[in-house]
């Protein structure tokens, strides 16, 4: 499971970057966290600053991972003989318009 947050700012009071953590070029507008697991299922919390640019990319990584995680499901049902005609139509509408 992945998840991201973002937040705003005050950059008179916070002590933050003057550029984007991400792209290391424009100036930071929101604040993020992302929290992913790593192959032994341990949590990975990566705390930042972004620009307006950014964060949409942030978002869409975390669209690629769960449409991954939702395509591992559906095999694993209908590898167990189960109807997934439901699921697959819900999962194709949900991710195909976007890709």
């Amino acid at each position: 499971m992945m998840r991201v947050s973002f937040a705003t700012f005050d950059p008179l009071i916070r002590d933050t970057p003057e550029r984007c953590d991400l792209c290391l070029s424009a100036p930071p507008i929101f604040s993020y966290e992302f929290r992913t697991h790593d192959e032994q299922g341990e949590r990975r919390f990566l705390y930042g600053f972004c620009c307006a640019a950014c964060g949409p990319k942030l978002l869409k990584k975390l669209e690629r991972a769960e449409s991954r995680e939702w395509a591992t499901e559906e095999a694993a049902l209908e590898a167990d003989d189960l109807d997934v005609s439901e699921f697959h139509k819900r999962r194709v509408a949900a991710f195909s318009a976007r890709n």
